[in-house]
């Protein structure tokens, strides 16, 4: 009897990190690819670009491509459908979060001028 509970848990604890594993990995391939982002609100050069979501070895990578000027993006992170991440824009820290909805998004960036709504969409 102590064994059949033994073998019972380890099966359990095989069956929570399985589906652990499964939802992290749907999160990240439902980020993953090129978004059309735009922030009306932000200044007119950073106001509309693409936001590049890739899968490195163990984690998320990105940048931001402005008509071919790219920043970095630092500690991507998608977690219960909201992607965030942080970024230097002209040595100012940027912090973003993003809900994901399907096809789109949207959310804030946070800046030393306050926050900017930020929109987009998967890019074709």
């Amino acid at each position: 009897m102590k064994r059949l509970l033994i073998s019972g848990s380890a099966g359990l604890i095989i069956l929570f990190a399985l589906m652990f594993n499964v939802a992290t990995v749907s999160a990240k391939d439902n980020v993953v690819g090129t978004w059309d982002y735009s922030a009306p609100n932000a200044p007119y050069e950073y106001s509309k670009g693409q936001i590049i979501i890739t899968e490195g070895e163990d984690k998320l990578e990105g940048k931001v491509d402005i008509d071919g000027y790219e920043m970095k993006l630092n500690s991507v992170k998608v977690e219960d459908g909201v992607l965030s991440f942080s970024l230097y824009v002209e040595g100012e820290y940027v912090s973003v979060k993003l809900t994901i909805n399907g096809d789109s998004l949207e959310g804030k960036a946070s800046t030393s001028e306050g926050l900017l709504e930020v929109t987009g969409k998967r890019a074709k």
